[in-house]
C-alpha cells in the first residue's frame, strides 16, 4: 500500500499556484489598472466570463466525481488507487487543472483585468512544471503500461 511519500508529489502545487495567480493578478490590478474591454465589449465579456467560469466549475466537478467513484485521492500529494479513464478524462488527462485555469481566465474577463489573462499561461507553465510532469511519471511508475496507453490516446490538455 502507497504511503503518502509515494504520491506524486509532497506538496498539492495547482491549487497553490493558481491561488497565487488569482492574488497576484488582483494586486497588479489593484496597483496597474489593466483594463482592456471598451464599453461595447463589456457585455460580450461578461457573458464570456461567465461561461467560462460555468465550464471551469462544470469541469472541476465532474473530474472530483469521477475521483470520488473511483476512489481514489484527489490532492496530488495523496497515493493515486486507480487510474480514471472515463467520463471527461476520455477527452483530458487534466480537467481539473484545466478548469481551474478558465477560471483564471474568467475572472479576468469578469474584472475587466488583464492581469489575470496575462498570468494564466504562467500558471499552466508552473503546474505542468511542478505537478503534471510528475504526477505522470508517478502514474507511469506505479501502472506501467496501462497508464502509457492512457496517455497515448488522451491529450494532456484538450
Amino acid at each position: 500500500m502507497d504511503t503518502p511519500r509515494e504520491a506524486s508529489s509532497p506538496t498539492p502545487w495547482p491549487p497553490i499556484i493558481y491561488v497565487i495567480a488569482s492574488i497576484s493578478a488582483a494586486l497588479l490590478g489593484w496597483f496597474s489598472n489593466w483594463s482592456f474591454q471598451s464599453s461595447a465589449a463589456r457585455m460580450p465579456a461578461l457573458l464570456l466570463g461567465c461561461g467560462m467560469a460555468a465550464l471551469g466549475i462544470v469541469l472541476l466537478a465532474l473530474a472530483g466525481r469521477r475521483f470520488n467513484r473511483a476512489g481514489t485521492a484527489i490532492p496530488p500529494n495523496r497515493p493515486t488507487t486507480a487510474i480514471v479513464v472515463d467520463g471527461i478524462y476520455r477527452h483530458t488527462r487534466n480537467p481539473m487543472y484545466l478548469g481551474f485555469t478558465l477560471l483564471l481566465l474568467a475572472l479576468g474577463l469578469l474584472f475587466d483585468d488583464l492581469w489575470f489573462i496575462v498570468l494564466a499561461p504562467f500558471a499552466v507553465f508552473a503546474v505542468t512544471k511542478l505537478a503534471i510532469e510528475r504526477e505522470e511519471a508517478y502514474l507511469e511508475r506505479k501502472f506501467g503500461a496501462a497508464y502509457v496507453a492512457y496517455k497515448q490516446n488522451v491529450r494532456r490538455w484538450f
